[in-house]
């Protein structure tokens, strides 16, 4: 009796085993979530390619939903982001959702999508590149403050809020932000396969409702989320699609990340920096 109740646990047990392996074998997420929220800044971006290339090397991921509902921020970590989304597409499908803002550098990302998709009233583009930084050389000169500075270069300490930017450091910038700003469009261009000029005629830093962006071909829907799972099914020949968030839960090492993010923003906000970004 002893012997027969052994074998029938062993039985359940060995069941149990094989139910719960094709369980997860067919239920085993098969498109990651990735999520840019809020301004882009180096950190940032250093934790979104991350998830984006997990999503690569994981074989049972098939496609990736990439959602946005940010008004860009730091112009080369929106670059890195656009590049690592434009790697992963020519490998598994990538399908860009513009929730409620996908603007300036948060767009310039989303261009590395196969598919960006928005909702009609979604704030899309902003396609340019600003520097800016505080200056306050006529109040220090009442003050009576100045700063010391032996440079090597009549443009090295461009920038400096104690005194006025001189024509030199204006042409300096704004063959910077230019280049930036060629870049930026090119990308839009071929991501998008609109014309160069007919990109440069609305990259102005204006931004459009879903609707407008629409008709401007800067997106492929305005049909929100819905679309966009429907983009990922087809263009992945899924049937069934299982989403997996790829960011884990905070925790207190992302807490402190978010401390040191927070003074990298400000630093961004407050430091002569190229930015891609809607303010």
């Amino acid at each position: 009796m002893f012997k027969k109740i052994i074998k029938i646990s062993i039985a359940i047990i060995i069941v149990i085993f094989v139910v719960n392996v094709v369980y997860f074998s067919f239920n085993e997420p098969n498109v990651a979530v990735i999520e840019l929220n809020g301004i882009i800044t180096p950190n940032k971006a250093d934790s979104i390619i991350k998830e984006i290339k997990r999503a690569k090397e994981e074989g049972s991921i098939k496609a990736v939903l990439f959602k946005i509902d940010s008004p860009g921020g730091e112009a080369c970590s929106s670059q890195r982001i656009y590049l690592a989304l434009k790697k992963l597409s020519k490998l598994k499908p990538t399908v860009a959702l513009i929730e409620t803002v996908g603007a300036s550098g948060a767009y310039f990302s989303a261009c590395g999508a196969d598919k960006i998709v928005s909702y009609p009233t979604s704030i899309v583009g902003s396609i340019g590149v600003i520097f800016e930084t505080l200056n306050f050389a006529k109040l220090s000169k009442k003050l009576g403050l100045s700063l010391f500075v032996v440079k090597t270069g009549a443009v090295k300490d461009v920038g400096n809020p104690f005194r006025e930017p001189t024509e030199a450091d204006r042409k300096m910038i704004k063959n910077l932000i230019e280049s930036i700003y060629n870049q930026f469009i090119e990308a839009v261009s071929v991501s998008r396969k609109i014309a160069l000029k007919d990109v440069r005629r609305i990259a102005d830093g204006s931004v459009f409702t879903g609707v407008q962006a629409l008709k401007l071909k800067l997106i492929d829907s305005t049909g929100g989320e819905t679309i966009a799972k429907r983009y990922i099914k087809t263009l992945a020949h899924l049937k069934k699609v299982k989403y997996e968030k790829l960011s884990n839960e905070e925790s207190l090492r992302q807490k402190f990340m978010s401390v040191i993010q927070l003074a990298e923003l400000l630093d961004i906000l407050e430091h002569p920096t190229a930015k891609a970004i809607y303010q």
